[in-house]
């Protein structure tokens, strides 16, 4: 699958997980700390938003709706559209938060982001979190490369500090671990 499809398949898994989702749900932690799940929904939209702003070199547009779901899907498909045009993967675009970098990281940073998030939202709702072997395993294989620096990891920063995961553990548990998960949220 290329980068492009990796990416939508995170976004439609998100989709699936949130049309299932009632007010109850909004209120209920999830690992990433601090936040509950109406505060994970209102990320991706804004950072989907701030992604899909950054490789057509746009303003950031404001949510579609108040509804975070319709508010999703509407920021997704216009990323969708945004990544998929002429050039972008090629070309040099503001990776936001971090400076100029070439747009397949850009991309590939957004399909990370989403796919981990799509485990934080299962976990959250305790249904089964495994995520599927192809899209993990990529999602590993580009997350190996973030640097462990207070930009990228710790307090305030996009992701905490790796969790210790058996290097023979499943491919899902090695990414969370990975990008500061413990696989065993929320014990």
């Amino acid at each position: 699958m290329d980068l492009l499809d990796l990416n939508r398949s995170a976004l439609d898994l998100n989709l699936k997980l949130m049309a299932d989702l009632d007010e109850a749900h909004l209120d209920m932690a999830t690992p990433c700390a601090g936040w509950t799940v109406y505060e994970l929904l209102r990320h991706q939209v804004e950072s989907t938003l701030a992604f899909t702003a950054a490789v057509r070199r746009a303003d950031v547009d404001e949510p579609a709706s108040d509804d975070l779901t319709i508010a999703y899907r509407v920021a997704t498909d216009a990323a969708t559209e945004a990544f998929r045009a002429d050039g972008v993967l090629e070309r040099e675009t503001e990776f936001p938060g971090y400076g100029r970098r070439p747009g397949h990281h850009v991309v590939a940073a957004h399909f990370v982001d989403n796919l981990v998030h799509a485990w934080d939202l299962c976990r959250a709702l305790g249904i089964d979190s495994t995520l599927d072997t192809e899209l993990a395993t990529a999602a590993y294989r580009m997350a190996r490369h973030y640097p462990t620096t207070p930009d990228v990891r710790g307090p305030g920063a996009a992701f905490a500090m790796p969790v210790d995961v058996p290097a023979d553990a499943p491919i899902t548990d090695r990414l969370v671990g990975l990008l500061g998960r413990s696989p065993n949220w929320p014990a």
